[in-house]
């Protein structure tokens, strides 16, 4: 070959000015751009790294005996991100707990579908078809479908989503292709075991605008609002609850769920208001409200999964099956830069709370929004044997904003106490271990 053949293309490739080489094609890389959101500005300093040895902590936790079934709820996730990579050991502790686990529930508020041109509302809650992978990796393989967020792309979207879920084995009750599969029990096997698992999930909505209008289209399972005229001391109230025929027609399905389940699992997503800042912390559960938790144990389940309020509320041993009335949030990542680039939401949501002479962009959720716990229960031979609660708290800002971790001591006694005042109306005790608690059953 021709030496000087074979120098042409480095020639070709740099140019020789001034005795200076450089390459042909340099091009000046680009700064990335901030990110537009208000979560890359941090308001408090980052808490430093824990010195707790979360793993040592989590494998006394997880020590069971024979016969043993690991049941664990979370609460409401709203999920676009990955985070099952993160390596931080409170953050790998959560997905131990949750993958260690033969069934870990919680209630997938977004849509899994790769249709992002039918978005309805202004929030963007939907990751694409292969999400739902990463969903399974957290070890969540147990969700309820029965929420306000179901239909945000449409019944086209909840279709899609109701299949990515299959294809990935995460089992799903409350929504389905047709009103009657929205009803339907879905039932969940623990691999070693006879004991047979079942959910079934509902949501009540302070309006009717998520009832079905079409039976034979993909509906979710919804208790709905019912408004009475009350005479009381010489005046006219309105007084707003569940409507009756929709708190039957659960009853209905527990009872025909209980001929096909050893244990019965009831989840509901309630919205008694709107979550309007002006109404306040919602931690109470109303006891016009109430009345369809009492009634789901009445007809039959095992345990009630509240959501919805986004925030704790209180837990009740009903007839001696536990109630949880909400689980508050479990992943939040419903502000996300890379999924609404502007901030506008803090102008428009009337969720964010607007402290005085604190800047738009300066606020951060109300720190009751972003704590919540991991229900950890022991099942042996179909019988409730023991309820652990481990508080988590949730990032309100940074780059993980929305992503859930274990907490310190200190931080774990305080979501302790404070469930334990919205827990003491019912009766229910829960006693601090060190770093979870656990209800005395």
């Amino acid at each position: 070959m021709n030496p000087l053949r074979a120098l042409v293309p480095s020639l070709l490739a740099t140019l020789i000015l001034g005795g200076t080489v450089f390459p042909a094609h340099a091009q000046a890389v680009p700064k990335p751009m901030p990110s537009p959101s208000v979560y890359s500005r941090r308001v408090r300093p980052p808490e430093p790294p824990s010195n707790i040895d979360w793993n040592a902590r989590i494998t006394a936790l997880l020590k069971e005996e024979p016969g043993d079934v690991i049941v664990t709820a979370v609460g409401d996730m709203i999920f676009n991100e990955k985070i099952t990579h993160l390596t931080a050991p409170e953050r790998q502790g959560i997905f131990r707990i949750l993958q260690e686990a033969d069934i870990a529930y919680g209630n997938l508020e977004f849509s899994l579908n790769d249709r992002p041109e039918l978005q309805r509302p202004f929030y963007n809650f939907r990751a694409g078809r292969d999400f739902a992978w990463e969903v399974a990796r957290t070890g969540i393989n147990l969700v309820s479908l029965a929420n306000n967020h179901a239909l945000d792309f449409g019944p086209e979207g909840l279709r899609d989503c109701l299949r990515n879920l299959d294809l990935t084995n995460i089992d799903h009750a409350g929504a389905g292709n047709t009103l009657a599969e929205a009803h339907a029990l879905c039932t969940h096997e623990v691999q070693g075991q006879k004991t047979k698992f079942g959910l079934l999930a509902y949501m009540r909505y302070w309006t009717a605008k998520y009832r079905s209008k079409d039976p034979g289209a993909p509906s979710l399972a919804t208790i709905n609002p019912a408004v009475i005229l009350v005479a009381k001391d010489g005046k006219v109230e309105a007084v707003e609850g569940p409507l009756e025929s929709d708190v039957k027609t659960m009853e209905d399905d527990i009872v025909l769920g209980r001929r096909h389940t050893d244990v019965l699992m009831v989840a509901l997503h309630n919205h008694d208001v709107s979550h309007n800042r002006t109404y306040g912390i919602q931690d109470k559960t109303p006891p016009n409200d109430a009345i369809m938790f009492h009634r789901a144990i009445e007809a039959g389940a095992d345990m009630v999964l509240g959501s919805g309020p986004h925030v704790l509320r209180g837990i009740e041993i009903y007839k001696g099956k536990p109630i949880f009335y909400s689980l508050s949030d479990f992943i939040y990542q419903y502000r996300t830069p890379d999924r609404i680039p502007a901030d506008l939401i803090h102008q428009r949501d009337l969720e964010m709370p607007r402290p005085t002479n604190v800047s738009v962009w300066d606020r951060r959720d109300s720190p009751e929004t972003m704590e919540g716990v991991i229900v950890r229960m022991t099942l042996n031979q179909g019988k409730l044997r023991k309820i652990q609660l481990i508080p988590i708290t949730i990032d309100d800002e940074g780059p993980l904003y929305g992503v859930p971790r274990l907490v310190s001591d200190a931080r774990a006694k305080d979501t302790l106490e404070r469930l334990q005042r919205l827990s003491t109306p019912y009766g229910t005790q829960i006693t601090n271990r060190g770093w979870y608690g656990e209800i005395e059953l």
